[in-house]
């Protein structure tokens, strides 16, 4: 291997999330930076942020259950790093999980919209079964399915 990351000319892809951030349109001119893409620590922090335990059921099975509104704040606090928004001087107001959580619906919305167009636009680069996908691997039909909640 060559100091410069290759072997016999290749060119090896990292191990290691870049830190990398993407600016993204929103109405009115405004924008929200998001990251490119999660480390693998808050990949998985986001997957449980909304969990809330585990019920039997009478099947036998167990069902998870889930606070959809702590999973989709938490979603945008680990995701957005910076935006445009000002207050009504033009003071830029700092991001904060306290002001993710004063968002109207209508701009949540909005910024998860154009969040969820950015993942899976990252998630198409990559190909599907590619490292880093959350999307599954081809598996050979006799495999048997997980009966754990997947990664998102």
């Amino acid at each position: 291997m060559t100091q410069n990351g290759t072997a016999n000319g290749a060119v090896r892809r990292s191990r290691f999330a870049d830190g990398s951030a993407v600016k993204l349109a929103l109405s009115e001119g405004d924008w929200v930076l998001v990251r490119a893409e999660l480390t693998f620590g808050q990949q998985r922090r986001l997957a449980a942020a909304g969990l809330t335990g585990v019920d039997a059921t009478a099947a036998g099975g167990d069902r998870l259950r889930v606070d959809l509104a702590a999973f989709d704040i938490e979603k945008l606090c680990t995701w957005v790093i910076d935006w445009s928004f000002t207050d009504g001087d033009g003071n830029h107001i700092v991001l904060t999980r306290e002001r993710i959580e004063a968002l109207t619906p209508e701009t949540a919305k909005e910024i998860a919209d154009a969040l969820d167009a950015h993942i899976e636009a990252q998630a198409a680069k990559k190909g599907p079964g590619a490292p880093g996908t959350s999307r599954p691997a081809a598996t050979s039909s006799s495999a048997k399915r997980s009966a754990g909640a997947g990664a998102s």
